[in-house]
């Protein structure tokens, strides 16, 4: 975690006349930043945990139900401690929201792995060392992760897979070239491959992209043409419909929020602005889904200063209408 008070401000670079605007959700809810956020399109709702605010970390489990506007808290048990820049996953096979790592406090990372069902919490086996600004991708049987911010600040560069049928982890093989350590990075699963984007480490942001295939355990650098605005702390979801990776919002290492969206197209591994014709408060650290029901992102949350300070309690929406 980098505490840098550096006052954020918005992109010049103008919004698209004609294009689909960014809706405004209410809320109700507290604002945070360095919480998680999934799409579960099974019950059609996004489920929103921990983060921080001005008055502490938060530890409630909280719906959004994009058909009806409503949000709920489902957990009030208290039953974990709140944390802040931790991973999520949705375990399609068991019908689970998974959550691991996070940090509690202003340094102490976590290692714990929880499973929520049914009201009820469940702590997994344990498998990579405890981490924070740490992100996860998912293929619904699976979820991996890469590096993030150890219990001592540094920045890691392992892969682990989770295996849902049996929550068993295993650390997969990294041999050759490989990226370098970074926490706050974007990781995507696609068609038998992870996608890493960007992050950064204690000194410097990454401006690089890597592919991971499963099968070959090997990766890859790619060398996309384009480029997105923010590098880091962005939110970050996979369309499925349009196989593209989005990025909204983000910083470069705390330094300089943006509003913008982009996407990154798999099978081209290009970067295009995804234009829409207004824009949300610029920010960093919110959460991002992709609601496939509508074929919408919704984006929740934030901070304006360095390290999501000056948190944001709005959420917004943006209809997919084509692929890019």
């Amino acid at each position: 975690m980098r505490i840098v008070i550096i006052t954020a401000v918005g992109c010049a670079t103008p919004t698209t006349p004609g294009a689909p605007a960014w809706q405004p959700i209410e809320t109700g809810v507290v604002g945070r930043w360095g919480h998680t956020a999934q799409y579960d399109a099974v019950r059609d709702a996004m489920f929103v945990f921990g983060g921080e605010h001005a008055g502490g970390q938060l530890s409630e489990l909280l719906t959004y139900h994009p058909a009806t506007g409503a949000w709920e808290r489902l957990d009030t048990s208290d039953a974990l401690f709140g944390r802040t820049d931790l991973a999520s996953a949705i375990d399609t096979l068991n019908d689970r929201l998974i959550l691991i790592g996070g940090r509690i406090g202003l340094a102490t990372s976590v290692g714990d792995v929880v499973a929520y069902k049914d009201g009820q919490w469940q702590t997994l086996p344990r498998g990579p060392a405890p981490r924070h600004d740490v992100v996860a991708a998912s293929d619904g049987a699976h979820a991996w992760v890469f590096g993030g911010a150890g219990e001592f600040l540094q920045s890691l560069d392992d892969l682990w897979q989770l295996d849902f049928a049996t929550d068993t982890w295993t650390q997969l093989p990294e041999g050759g070239v490989r990226p370098s350590a970074r926490a706050a990075n974007a990781l995507a699963y696609h068609d038998g491959a992870l996608y890493l984007v960007g992050g950064h480490d204690l000194s410097a942001i990454k401006r690089d992209v890597w592919r991971y295939d499963l099968a070959a355990q090997q990766w890859t650098e790619l060398a996309p043409t384009s480029a997105p605005p923010a590098w880091s702390h962005f939110g970050f979801a996979v369309d499925t419909q349009c196989d593209a990776l989005v990025l909204v919002a983000g910083d470069n290492l705390d330094n300089i929020d943006t509003s913008l969206a982009t996407t990154f197209d798999f099978a081209t591994t290009t970067f295009a602005r995804l234009e829409t014709s207004t824009l949300p408060h610029p920010r960093d650290h919110p959460s991002l889904v992709v609601d496939s029901t509508r074929h919408q992102l919704v984006l929740f949350g934030g901070g304006t200063l360095g390290d999501g300070l000056g948190t944001l309690d709005d959420a917004w929406s943006l209809p997919l209408e084509v692929c890019p």
